[in-house]
């Protein structure tokens, strides 16, 4: 499991090198809602520590075809499966924001009715 991730370009937002990482590494195409946290984590080629900023994409869009699908797969996934499947303490804790998010707003109980 990876969240989609890399650094933003000179000339984009932050958000806008969100979507265009999502687009890239996933082949989905979204709304870039409003960022989850900044969390500071360790390479793990390098002992060099990033600062990382999360976003949710409300997701509009998903493409057969994008450029790094040849390296990676897309599999949508309950909450539990992804949460089981994260292997950085910061991705559960951007996982766990956002599911906090979406109950909250009532957002889960519209989609169920």
């Amino acid at each position: 499991m990876m969240f989609p991730k890399g650094g933003w370009e000179l000339d984009e937002s932050a958000e806008g090198g969100a979507s265009r990482e999502s687009l890239e590494e996933a082949g989905v195409v979204g709304n870039v809602e409003s960022e989850l946290g900044r969390w500071v984590f360790k390479s793990k080629s390098q002992e060099l520590y990033h600062e990382g900023l999360m976003f949710p994409l409300l997701v509009t869009q998903q493409l057969d075809f994008w450029p790094e699908k040849s390296q990676r797969t897309r599999e949508w996934m309950t909450v539990a499966k992804a949460r089981e499947h994260c292997q950085q303490w910061w991705m559960r804790e951007a996982l766990d924001i956002l599911v906090d998010r979406v109950t909250s707003s009532g957002l889960l109980h519209q989609k169920q009715e």
